[in-house]
């Protein structure tokens, strides 16, 4: 009885914030994209950062096929999260900075540097807060 009540409450909490019941009991195993909302914070890149973005992105397009990016596209992805190193202006409290590439130009989107207080799932589907959804590369 307890358990059905927990189930129950943790539905209804999942409808109210809007989170996929499947996160709230663990079940489809077979999930492959996970859908995360994320806190993050934006600031200018320096030089250092975007020719490490530039290298690792450069590496990830690399590597990946011509299925994965079509399997991407059909999903209507268009950036990708690469990863970069840290600067002066970095938070403390910062797991992970990222910057935006375009999945078609394989170029960088924007000069800003993205802080994400939790670390990303690598090939998975972020979220972010105003952003499209992302895959996470590298």
């Amino acid at each position: 009885m307890r358990n059905h009540i927990i189930r129950v409450a943790a539905v209804v909490l999942c409808i109210t914030f809007g989170i996929s019941e499947i996160f709230a009991f663990g079940e489809n195993a077979t999930l492959r994209i996970i859908q995360t909302q994320t806190m993050f914070i934006r600031h200018t890149a320096t030089e250092y950062q975007r020719r490490v973005a530039e290298q690792n992105a450069k590496a990830f397009f690399k590597q990946l096929t011509p299925e994965k990016k079509a399997e991407l596209k059909r999903k209507k992805i268009k950036t990708v999260l690469i990863p970069t190193v840290r600067s002066k202006e970095t938070s403390p409290t910062a797991k992970e900075v990222r910057m935006r590439f375009s999945l078609e130009g394989e170029s960088l989107i924007d000069d800003y540097a993205y802080e994400f207080n939790n670390p990303l799932q690598v090939g998975s589907i972020a979220k972010v807060s105003g952003l499209d959804p992302e895959y996470v590369g590298q």
